[in-house]
């Protein structure tokens, strides 16, 4: 035994206990991130504040080996899909063993996959039960419905295909999700409705439409998808090849206001909220050399709120935040970002 006196100071004591305490306690849990590489400082600033809590924080060269595990994930998983995420997971190590066992596990969800899921978790209508009030205004220059074809792309559930098709037009639709496409086809065929409707992707190479063919082409809430302006590039093209000489192009997309440009983590967000960001400059970019010319441009918010019934607005109970931008910046004045339609002639 020591010489030295007692400790009977009941701070120090009181210290050397919870020592005690802390290596018999134990923990588990998880949670579980979006998966955007730009908000990796974020969430390893949260994984710190909770070990800290935990009373077991993580030495640098810890922190290091994390970051670099996290990142790798967190980059995969979004490379895959911008609806994927990624669960942090922890538990105390074995005894004697001090210390946690860390781990990451990827969770991921495609475009289809998550409206799959809306199918089976929403009560429908999922997107409205009226058409877009653009779309059809549009549809009424065409002339004699039966001598100018529509092509729809991302058809959804047939909001506008089949109140189109109704109007005599010969309708072919693309639709990324099985079950949308099937409840198209279902819904046309009973009607006895000219419509064919092609389930796949409009971005795949092996996804082809009649060239040359359509007077108008409308892509309506699917640009919002899209993850780079090389594949705004790619669908704006094929949209050319597809149309007839004169034909119009009417799609939508969110752009910023003048003066705003988002950076790298808004951009990410934007994808995973359904609302993929473009600048104007980007805009410009895909359509450049392009046998494509502008027509108009206005707010699909304003527009469809002045030009739909009464009783079609809003058309769900998410579109208003959504086409206004708040479901990427929920600030209560005007964010930095709206739904745009763009109507275009093919040269």
């Amino acid at each position: 035994m020591s010489d030295s006196p007692p400790i009977t100071d009941p701070a120090l004591l009181e210290k050397a206990v919870l020592s005690k305490i802390h290596l018999r306690t134990r923990a588990k849990g998880e949670i579980t991130f979006p998966c955007l590489p730009q908000f990796l400082g974020h969430y390893i600033d949260q994984i710190e504040q909770l070990f800290i809590a935990l009373h077991t924080p993580f030495a640098p060269a810890e922190i290091e080996n994390l970051r670099q595990m996290f990142a790798q994930n967190l980059e995969r998983g979004f490379q895959a899909t911008p609806h994927a995420y990624v669960t942090f997971e922890y538990q105390s190590a074995t005894p004697p063993k001090p210390g946690y066992v860390c781990n990451f596990k990827l969770i991921g969800g495609t475009v289809a996959q998550q409206y799959e899921n809306w199918v089976n978790q929403r009560k429908p209508p999922l997107f409205g039960a009226y058409p877009d009030a653009k779309v059809m205004a549009v549809a009424q220059q065409l002339g004699q419905p039966a001598a100018n074809p529509i092509l729809d792309v991302g058809a959804g559930t047939g909001r506008n295909t089949i109140p189109l098709a109704q109007l005599g037009h010969p309708v072919d639709a693309i639709e990324l999700t099985p079950s949308f496409a099937q409840q198209i086809q279902t819904h046309a065929t009973e009607k006895g409705l000219p419509v064919t409707v092609t389930q796949g992707n409009v971005l795949d190479p092996t996804t082809r439409m009649r060239p040359a063919h359509y007077q108008l082409a409308v892509i309506s809430e699917v640009i919002s998808h899209l993850r780079s302006a090389q594949e705004l590039r790619l669908l704006l093209a094929k949209m050319c090849d597809f149309l007839r000489p004169g034909g119009l192009l009417l799609f939508n997309l969110f752009l910023p206001v003048a003066g705003y440009e988002p950076g790298p983590r808004e951009r990410e967000w934007g994808q995973m909220a359904f609302s993929s960001i473009f600048s104007r400059s980007e805009l410009v970019s895909a359509v450049d050399l392009l046998p494509l010319q502008v027509l108009s441009e206005e707010s699909v918010y304003d527009y469809e709120k002045a030009h739909q019934p009464s009783q079609a607005w809003p058309p769900t109970g998410w579109f208003e935040n959504w086409a206004s931008g708040r479901d990427v910046f929920p600030v209560k004045g005007q964010p930095p970002i709206s739904l745009r339609w763009f109507l275009y002639r093919r040269l």
